[in-house]
């Protein structure tokens, strides 16, 4: 049993790893094609949301995308800007990995706490490419979008 969960915990270090990768990646891919709406779409994407309310001059299945991307960043992004949470877990972690005697119980326990950590990483990757997404389909739009949203901003 301890060799299985030696083996698990191995293979979730490696999982957090790729999936930290991915995520650096993705956050750098961010505002390459246009930096207007990059802005538009960063935190929760709040600022596109007000550039795109009332008056719409986008085409139904745009309007359509953009809503489908909006409610996705909206669902993870309350998961995914919890990296100091995840920080904290992972000093934690490190911490019991070096002060406590290493059993079955703990090593679960680490398991978990790398499982969670693992959850927010994969949040964070999700929504910066929905943000990619929508900066890509945007990019034709980008100037009337940022003029609507200063313009109901003020």
């Amino acid at each position: 049993m301890k060799v299985f969960l030696d083996i698990t915990d191995c293979l979730m270090l490696y999982l957090l790893i790729s999936l930290w990768i991915g995520d650096f990646l993705s956050k750098n891919s961010l505002g390459k094609s246009s930096s207007y709406v990059s802005k538009l779409v960063s935190q929760d994407a709040s600022p596109l949301k007000v550039a795109i309310k009332d008056p719409v001059r986008l085409a139904g299945e745009k309007l359509a995308f953009v809503n489908k991307k909006l409610r996705g960043i909206n669902h993870w992004y309350w998961l995914a800007s919890k990296t100091k949470s995840m920080i904290l877990l992972l000093v934690l972690e490190e911490w019991l990995v070096m002060t406590a005697k290493q059993n079955w119980g703990l090593i679960a326990v680490e398991l978990t706490m790398l499982a969670f950590c693992a959850i927010i990483l994969a949040a964070d990757l999700r929504v910066n490419l929905l943000r990619s997404q929508l900066e890509k389909a945007l990019k034709p739009y980008e100037d009337r979008l940022w003029f609507e949203y200063r313009f109901k901003k003020e």
